[in-house]
């Protein structure tokens, strides 16, 4: 433990909250605090409202509403359905004339809501005049948090405290708009508390879950939240608010499913800004640029003052090459329209980081934190990129200020534990390298990582032309959780190494078990990321780096490199080969677990098709291309005269005579070995070329002792998929049989073909060399 941290306690206490990002705004606070304050007439209608059969429920109260205009009970309801499928004009228009009509707050709040969600904040403000009820604060605050007007917006938020200080009776739907106010001042185990005691006061209402839920996530604590967010969805399949907040989560985790969950949202209500925005923000990441301009195109027809979207606009310019129109556009309007709304300047800087552009990211950040000085995680992630730049002072101070700010964010908690730890390092400096070391395991390791940096470097720079303006900083770290912590919250990096540039982490050999990953191998990846982000200035695309280092750590020694598994061709099976146009996605939101490695292996396959057809001048060319800021298609076009649909062509056939073979052979349903010696010959009998009925037969054979029968057997898997080196591969077969035949030369050839195909086990390379020594 650490002076840092706030130890983790109970469950759904912000005082153990893990770290999530927000990124809903304004108008979000909207549905989740005001899903309609029903009474106790209309029963069944309100019943159907709750479990989310909107459009039911707004056929019924016309029809009710068409007999009997003055029933205000009906006509709430029927506010409230239509504000959950944004009819926000028909709110408005109904709403006020109501609130004409009756005097009733309840109406004048719904219309302001709804002129909220369209961006007509002056009306708002109007019909909001002479109200002094709980959620008439919480609106004012929220238009003056709009504006950028703090203080304004805190005295709202401090009304409504000071209501519920002095005892007023509160519905529990008013004590959660309280508990709203106490966390907007920074009150947030007060905030808990009241949420819980609203939660408990009527837990069949999910929005109350839904809010709770929100401090939750705020306050870095995702699983509890996605607890209450499961809660009300079993309450109501069509909650807005928790549908969002599902899908925040799972954005949050880089998962795929954020995108259905949106969409889902959208079916209920199609003018729903934040999932619009939401979406937008996916598509920017899977750079289609297209897609993502018409979610923000949407999103403004409905509000064309949200500064959300405003800021995504920034960000595709910035993506696409055009920083000038983000500088000299978007930011200026944003900052007219709220001078206090630094999120623009944290998009830019997360989606920088997306791209390992952390010097950019360091730049952006900072401007959101002097415009808007409250934005605490966005301090953290300053603070973070500046870690991973190897600014470590500054970084440390930066971080101790967020921590200040925001003592449950474990992002920085974590950091600062992590540095904290740096007094048990050694610190060595080579010629090249500032090395840190375990103090555990520094001697033992010196010699060879210093040995293997130097070579390495020294090998890439003259084959690349590049030698590195400073000392890279290189980090191994004998605790997984603590490399963990070093590459917190970037998206499909391999499990073992990461670089940001200059600096380099990785796990040492005692973080895994025996045989698990090869250090030398994953040292020379990760350096070769070094030369190629150093010469393109990090504007190389996320798959050209991580294939160049494929490519690199695969001839760099023999057996080096990850070895084609059966995940991998079970991978190819199911996805068959990217178009290059989608390898960066297939990174940042995988689909499926394998296409993270899958990603790696083609992005490899892609840079030895081009070094093997058109020559490895062609790679530097590429990479030069990249440097000038050129995209896949300018770049592809330049260098190598193609389209990426005319590449992806010559590759596919590149591809098919790499790789395809194997995965024809290679059926799935047969390599679980659950079937009998007789069902196993019978299935080769039939099927010579199955892989799997070929290796299971020579297993069986040679486990009963029939070795020459087993030969045979074992050399056909062998032949119909090589690389496979995985524990029980066709490899060790052969030599357990030579060996028990006393065919020791046999059995060593074996096992060197097994070393050569990128095997892994130490046990089996110590029987390698003790057969070799025999011979």
């Amino acid at each position: 433990m650490i002076g840092h941290c706030r130890p983790y306690r109970s469950k759904r206490d912000p005082g153990g909250i893990t770290r999530l990002p927000v990124i809903f705004l304004v108008a979000f606070c909207l549905w989740i605090l005001f899903p309609g304050a029903v009474q106790a007439a209309l029963e069944e209608e309100k019943a159907m409202f709750v479990r989310g059969e909107y459009q039911d429920v707004i056929k019924r109260l016309e029809v009710i509403l068409a007999k009997s205009p003055e029933d205000r009970e009906a006509a709430r309801v029927l506010l409230d359905a239509r504000l959950e499928v944004g009819d926000y004009s028909q709110v408005l228009q109904q709403g006020e004339e109501l609130f004409r009509r009756h005097r009733e707050p309840f109406f004048a709040e719904k219309a302001a809501e709804a002129a909220i969600h369209q961006g007509q904040y002056d009306r708002a403000v109007s019909l909001l005049e002479g109200l002094s009820t709980v959620r008439a604060d919480w609106l004012r605050g929220l238009l003056a948090q709009q504006k950028g007007q703090k203080e304004t917006a805190q005295a709202a938020w401090e009304r409504i405290v000071a209501r519920w200080s002095k005892g007023s009776s509160l519905t529990p739907q008013e004590r959660s708009i309280v508990a709203a106010a106490l966390a907007e001042l920074g009150r947030f185990e007060q905030a808990n508390q009241l949420y819980r005691e609203a939660v408990e006061a009527d837990p069949k209402d999910p929005s109350l879950k839904v809010r709770w839920g929100r401090l939750l996530l705020q306050k870095h604590n995702p699983g509890d939240a996605e607890g209450l967010f499961r809660e009300a969805l079993e309450l109501n399949t069509s909650h807005i608010g928790a549908l969002l907040g599902m899908a925040e989560l799972a954005a949050g985790r880089w998962e795929s499913q954020a995108p259905g969950t949106l969409k889902r949202a959208l079916q209920i209500n199609p003018n729903l800004t934040e999932a619009r925005v939401m979406l937008a923000r996916v598509e920017l990441e899977y750079e289609n640029y297209t897609a993502a301009a018409a979610q923000l195109d949407r999103a403004l027809r409905v509000n064309p003052l949200l500064l959300g979207a405003w800021s995504l606009r920034a960000v595709s310019e910035y993506l696409q090459g055009n920083p000038a129109a983000a500088e000299q556009e978007w930011i200026p309007r944003i900052l007219r329209e709220n001078p206090s709304y630094g999120k623009v300047f944290a998009d830019l800087g997360d989606f920088s980081v997306l791209k390992r552009q952390y010097g950019k990211a360091v730049e952006y950040y900072r401007r959101a934190v002097e415009t808007n000085p409250d934005l605490s995680p966005t301090r953290s992630s300053l603070g973070i990129n500046l870690f991973r730049l190897g600014k470590e002072e500054e970084a440390r101070n930066v971080l101790e200020k967020a921590y200040q700010q925001d003592p449950y964010n474990m992002w920085t908690v974590n950091t600062l534990r992590l540095m904290d730890s740096f007094s048990r390092y050694d610190s060595l400096e080579t010629a090249r390298f500032r090395v840190k070391l375990h103090q555990k395991e520094s001697a033992v390791l010196r010699p060879y990582v210093e040995e293997l940096l130097e070579k390495s470097l020294q090998e890439m720079s003259q084959r690349y032309h590049y030698v590195p303006e400073q000392k890279v900083v290189f980090e191994m770290y004998p605790d997984h959780e603590d490399f963990a912590v070093r590459t917190l919250g970037l998206p499909g990096l391999g499990a073992l190494g990461a670089s940001f540039g200059p600096v380099v982490a990785m796990d040492s050999p005692s973080a895994r078990a025996r045989g698990e990953f090869h250090w030398g191998s994953t040292l020379w990846h990760e350096l070769a990321h070094v030369i190629t982000l150093g010469i393109t200035e990090n504007r190389v695309p996320r798959w050209f780096t991580e294939g160049l280092s494929v490519y690199e750590e695969n001839h760099a020694r023999p057996g080096w490199g990850d070895p084609m598994s059966a995940m991998i061709v079970q991978a190819l099976q199911r996805f068959r080969i990217l178009p290059l146009a989608e390898l960066n996605s297939a990174f940042i939101r995988p689909r499926h677990p394998a296409m993270v490695p899958f990603a790696y292996f083609e992005s490899g396959l892609i840079c030895e098709f081009i070094a093997e057809k058109y020559g490895f001048s062609k790679i530097l060319s590429l990479l030069n291309s990249y440097q000038k800021g050129e995209n896949d298609a300018a770049a592809f076009r330049e260098v190598l005269g193609l389209s990426l649909e005319e590449f992806d062509k010559q590759f596919l056939n590149y591809a098919r005579e790499q790789t395809f073979g194997f995965a024809k052979a290679v059926d799935f349903e047969w390599a679980r070995q659950d079937r009998t010696l007789e069902e196993i010959r019978q299935e080769v009998e039939k099927h010579p070329d199955n892989f799997f009925a070929q290796l299971h037969l020579a297993e069986a054979l040679a486990a009963q002792s029939q070795f020459r029968e087993a030969i045979p057997h074992a050399q056909a898997a062998q032949m119909l998929f090589p690389p496979y080196a995985d524990e029980g591969n066709p490899y060790q077969i052969l030599a357990d049989s030579y060996e028990a035949l006393g065919q020791k030369e046999n059995a060593a050839a074996a096992l060197q073909e097994w070393a050569k195909q990128k095997g892994r086990d130490p046990e089996t390379f110590k029987r390698l060399a003790k057969l070799l020594k025999e011979l």
